[in-house]
């Protein structure tokens, strides 16, 4: 009777390693899922990020061509200021050489005119 005694002893020795076994490989699954779960989790976020930060780039360059636009055509609506005055002023310029042309009043000399 001793000897079964031993070898139930045995047994469960071997079950017990066995259970120890299954509960390490248990362990290991469940922290291999954490970990890809985790590293899921991870990925997603960062894709949510980039594409976040495409968006707000896009945003930004939106806001700042405005910007650009708007101080383009304050130059540019000054130049054509400047443009319309030079022209006036030639154009009378002109109006005053005909008229001293053609003997009226208003003498002005062709060299005044040029340097306006």
């Amino acid at each position: 009777m001793p000897k079964k005694g031993r070898k139930a002893a045995a047994l469960s020795e071997e079950e017990r390693l066995l259970l120890m076994q299954q509960k390490m490989l248990a362990e290991e699954e469940l922290s291999k899922k954490k970990e890809d779960m985790l590293t899921q989790f991870l990925k997603d976020k960062l894709a949510k990020e980039e594409h976040n930060s495409a968006l707000n780039m896009n945003k930004i360059n939106l806001q700042w061509r405005t910007v650009l636009r708007e101080v383009k055509a304050r130059e540019l609506r000054k130049d054509i200021e400047i443009l319309s005055q030079t022209f006036e002023r030639v154009v009378d310029c002109k109006d005053s050489v005909i008229r001293v042309s053609r003997g009226g009043p208003g003498w002005v000399s062709w060299e005044g005119c040029v340097a306006l």
